[in-house]
């Protein structure tokens, strides 16, 4: 599994399926992301969803949302259903995953595959901070895991930068992949 829309999809419905295992007295317990519990969490990845779905089919960019209270609503009364919802709507544009569609995104044009090779940041990453807050095991792609860790390598410092990440942690360089891709984003695996 190489393609990036293959993976984007793979991953949603992992996520999707883990979300849905997440005992209700759980949405509430903390996560690695400082200040947002398992739901805001959800909340967060589904609205990532929501932009994604938007550049895809050509509508105008969303304002992300950022706010604790609006990320608990986009998590819906139901949250491992509103995970599912989303999951399902990504599935249904998978049509539209060709290698030569260029996508207007806030920051210009992007070949899909190129949008969607950094996307898929979220529901992996995102994924193992749900599992992680909700006492799960979660199985990642190790390819998945592997080209994320190249990309976010190679971007060092810049995505702490940004805000959206954490520093990153010390971690061997021996280390296998998926807790190297962590500490590049400021989280300790187990």
């Amino acid at each position: 599994m190489t393609d990036p829309g293959t993976q984007y999809l793979v991953a949603w419905c992992r996520f999707a399926e883990l979300a849905q295992r997440v005992p209700d007295q759980a949405w509430h317990a903390p996560t690695p992301c400082t200040g947002w519990t398992a739901r805001q969490l959800l909340g967060h990845v589904i609205d990532g969803g929501r932009q994604i779905n938007a550049m895809l089919t050509g509508g105008p960019p969303l304002v992300p949302v950022t706010a604790p209270v609006h990320l608990d609503q986009c998590a819906g009364t139901d949250p491992g259903a509103a995970a599912q919802a989303a999951a399902d709507s990504i599935a249904t544009l998978a049509a539209l995953f060709d290698a030569d569609l260029v996508v207007h995104t806030p920051r210009g044009k992007v070949p899909m595959p190129q949008l969607l090779a950094v996307a898929v940041i979220e529901p992996v990453v995102h994924a193992w901070d749900l599992a992680t807050a909700t006492g799960q095991r979660v199985v990642l792609d190790e390819r998945t895991v592997e080209a994320l860790l190249m990309g976010v390598e190679q971007l060092g410092d810049q995505l702490a930068a940004t805000g959206m990440y954490s520093t990153a942690v010390p971690v061997p360089a021996d280390a296998p992949p998926l807790p190297r891709l962590l500490a590049a984003l400021g989280r300790r695996a187990g």
